[in-house]
């Protein structure tokens, strides 16, 4: 087995493991142990990506899921992108 095909194994086993918890939270009810080891879940599945984009086998365009932190960057917004909004609570000026 090469990388790619291990890779593709853990993610399959990962979404069976996402599966299963689900199915034990509709049993169980949503206990602290069941949202521990959903997030526990998300984890392993953010780890296999993780690995997938290293080795060049994954998706390089992902997005930010649930709960994931996205950084934002500090530079400063293109002004066009203002220049027709209104200020929150005052309304459009007009002649600005």
């Amino acid at each position: 087995m090469g990388v790619s095909d291990d890779l593709t194994a853990a993610a399959g086993h990962v979404a069976g493991l996402r599966r299963a918890v689900t199915a034990l939270s509709k049993e169980l009810g949503n206990t602290i142990d069941i949202q521990r080891l959903r997030d526990d879940v998300v984890r392993l599945a953010d780890d296999v990506d993780l690995l997938a984009r290293a080795a060049g086998v994954g998706s390089q365009d992902r997005a930010g899921g649930p709960g994931e932190i996205v950084f934002i960057p500090d530079e400063d917004y293109d002004p066009s992108m203002w220049s027709d909004v209104e200020d929150e609570g005052v309304g459009y000026r007009r002649g600005q």
